[in-house]
């Protein structure tokens, strides 16, 4: 028994030896997709939230993430804005020390939206595939792009799923 809470404890402390948290904060470039989306157009918003990324080995690393995050569209001058608390699961590939790309789902809760979307009936729990690059200006500070791919509707009235484009800039701690 204590054979294994050593090693347990010695593999936790290397995971952690190899872990970083950090930050990031960027601008949405958010529309809807789907059979009735015709009529909608991107808005601009913002995201910003927390990370923490836990390298195995040198090429690889998984990033857990912490956002909220205001999607939705434009429908003329009229902007419908969903808030979102989401969790990205990022898998990083590193090719090379300074750049990564990574993938992963997103788990997303709507937690506030603006009044001209209540009619629509909004569903609460989004889910979304995720894809992106990374690059490294300095050992701390990245820029990142991203594009998120809503699975489920938004809406329990019409076909439109949720489609953002990223950008983010970030500080590894």
């Amino acid at each position: 028994m204590k054979k294994v809470l050593i090693t347990m404890a010695a593999v936790v402390f290397s995971m952690a030896a190899h872990a970083q948290f950090g930050a990031k904060v960027g601008f949405n470039f958010a529309n809807f997709r789907g059979d009735s989306s015709d009529h909608f157009n991107v808005l601009t918003s913002y995201h910003v939230g927390a990370l923490y990324e836990n390298h195995f080995g040198k090429h690889i690393s998984l990033q857990p993430e912490l956002l909220y995050s205001v999607q939705g569209a434009k429908v003329d001058d009229e902007k419908i804005k969903l808030g979102y608390f989401n969790v990205p699961l990022m898998v990083k590939i590193y090719p090379t020390s300074g750049f990564n790309i990574q993938a992963g789902p997103q788990f997303g809760m709507l937690i506030n939206e603006s009044d001209n979307f209540k009619p629509y009936n909004s569903e609460t729990f989004d889910f979304s595939l995720a894809a992106g690059i990374e690059f490294f200006a300095t050992d701390t500070i990245f820029l990142q792009a991203r594009y998120v791919s809503g699975t489920k509707n938004v809406s329990g009235n019409t076909d439109i799923k949720n489609a953002v484009v990223q950008a983010s800039v970030g500080i590894m701690f």
